[in-house]
């Protein structure tokens, strides 16, 4: 077979071109406009899903638009540990809000790590209390931005997403919260329940089970929802021990013990991680099999179960194969160092 002597430098010239082409083309989608709704005070995964937030938005995939917490800090300082770690990535100025209210159970477990980061790294915010209110954050973010463009990524209680749900007109906007959520919010992502169906009550669901009652019967739009049996398979934390020890995330998970040792040296279930992943780059069919043409059903004692319903918007993630591969992402992301 003839072959040109010039043939190497041709491929290697064609390979070129071909990845120049794919970096345009990764560079040239949108950044996923994401609001971020954590329950920053009982587990570090809450830390480690901000990390993976940051790191995303440092690589041009997403834009964070703001923070809010859901759930009460009986130490005061869910905002601060997120200020914290949006500070060490070099995003100091995210709005931030607070549910005033809290999760309706569980009030008094203290946080393992929110004291500890507040009273150790640069950061502005208030305590909670002081904190601007999340409904207040929710509604000023959403009417900003432009129709059908914003994800809501909720990991905690549902309590925020009710109070938009219910909300009414105010200064940031005319509209209702069941209106604004219509015209503003493109996709909902939400880790919390078990799928097909829960042994017991998840936490998420539990800590606000009216919440999400109402949630799951009156929310608009399409929720892709990942249950507990995800984030358990998905063991992440131990990379951290790699990272800088100015780097708060570190520390969130050497401070919140996992079976009894810290998290940084054992690693921990990753559902916050998982979660963001999913909200940002959506379930890409080499890691998530999708079950969708179906709806969530929970009860007030925080049950969830799976319906077949082709009318509903209601979607569920599987891990496809084994959670290797996530874990290899998550782990990443989260020990890759602030781009500023």
């Amino acid at each position: 077979m003839f072959r040109s002597p010039c043939f190497p430098a041709f491929s290697l010239l064609l390979c070129v071109c071909s990845q120049a082409w794919f970096v345009q083309f990764s560079s040239a989608a949108e950044p996923v406009k994401i609001i971020f709704d954590t329950d920053m005070a009982g587990d570090c995964d809450d830390a480690g899903a901000l990390a993976v937030l940051n790191a995303l938005a440092d690589r041009g995939e997403a834009e964070i638009l703001a923070v809010v917490t859901n759930r009460k800090d009986p130490a005061n300082a869910s905002a601060a540990a997120v200020d914290v770690i949006n500070t060490y990535y070099g995003r100091p100025d995210l709005p931030l809000g607070t549910d005033k209210d809290g999760a309706k159970i569980n009030r008094a477990r203290p946080s393992a790590f929110t004291p500890g980061l507040r009273d150790s790294f640069p950061h502005d915010a208030a305590a909670d209390d002081m904190m601007p209110d999340a409904l207040t954050v929710y509604r000023k973010t959403l009417a900003a931005q432009p129709d059908h463009s914003v994800v809501i990524c909720s990991v905690g209680a549902l309590s925020n997403l009710e109070d938009l749900l219910h909300s009414t007109a105010d200064e940031s906007s005319p509209l209702s919260g069941l209106e604004l959520i219509q015209q503003k919010v493109k996709q909902t992502v939400i880790m919390g329940g078990g799928f097909p169906r829960t042994e017991r009550p998840e936490t998420n669901i539990k800590l606000d089970a009216a919440a999400a009652v109402a949630v799951v019967r009156e929310w608009p739009g399409p929720i892709l929802w990942q249950g507990f049996e995800v984030g358990a398979a998905i063991i992440t934390g131990p990379e951290l021990q790699a990272t800088s020890e100015e780097n708060p995330v570190r520390m969130a998970f050497q401070l919140r013990p996992y079976n009894g040792k810290p998290s940084l040296e054992v690693g921990k279930p990753s559902h916050d991680q998982a979660t963001v992943l999913l909200a940002v780059r959506g379930p890409q069919p080499h890691l998530w099999e999708v079950v969708d043409k179906g709806r969530v059903v929970t009860n007030s004692d925080g049950d969830t179960e799976w319906r077949t319903d082709r009318a509903q918007q209601h979607r569920y993630v599987k891990i496809k194969g084994t959670p290797a591969a996530l874990t290899k992402i998550i782990g990443d992301l989260m020990a890759a160092p602030p781009r500023h």
